[in-house]
């Protein structure tokens, strides 16, 4: 994946974020907070969702979720050197993003989301470094000689 291109989709990545979690509402207020709790519903009243799963395990998830391409993105951009830096820039992010809600009218800030975001950016973090490590070809150094 040449390195312009992959910056290019990080880039369209960051602003989707931005315009999620600094929109000044909750992205699931109106018609699609409606449609999520009629699913739910649905899924109860059917059998198919188990009681115990309702908006709050959604919006957690989705938290999750939403970090996930991030901790992928970034650890590509920044390898081999400084991966590390990936979970660490992840916690600092959503730090920021909650601090920032926190002071937005129409937001919330919680320590549960900054735990959501930091897992999902580390899971992406790993998932990265596990493709690198399956797909990157041995080179002279590392290769085992019989």
């Amino acid at each position: 994946m040449g390195r312009i291109f992959l910056w290019g989709i990080t880039c369209l990545y960051v602003v989707a974020v931005a315009f999620i979690v600094l929109w000044p509402t909750h992205v699931d207020s109106g018609g699609s907070g409606e449609t999520l709790a009629r699913i739910l519903a649905d899924g109860h009243a059917r059998g198919w969702l188990p009681g115990w799963f309702g908006y709050g395990q959604v919006e957690w998830l989705s938290n999750v979720v939403m970090f996930v391409p991030g901790g992928l993105l970034f650890t590509w951009l920044l390898r081999p050197a400084r991966t590390w830096l990936v979970p660490l820039g992840g916690l600092a992010c959503t730090l920021a993003i909650e601090t920032i809600q926190h002071f937005m009218p129409g937001r919330t800030s919680s320590p549960m989301d900054v735990l959501a975001n930091t897992l999902g950016c580390a899971i992406g973090w790993v998932l990265a470094l596990a493709l690198v490590k399956v797909t990157e070809k041995p080179n002279q150094n590392t290769e085992i000689h019989s």
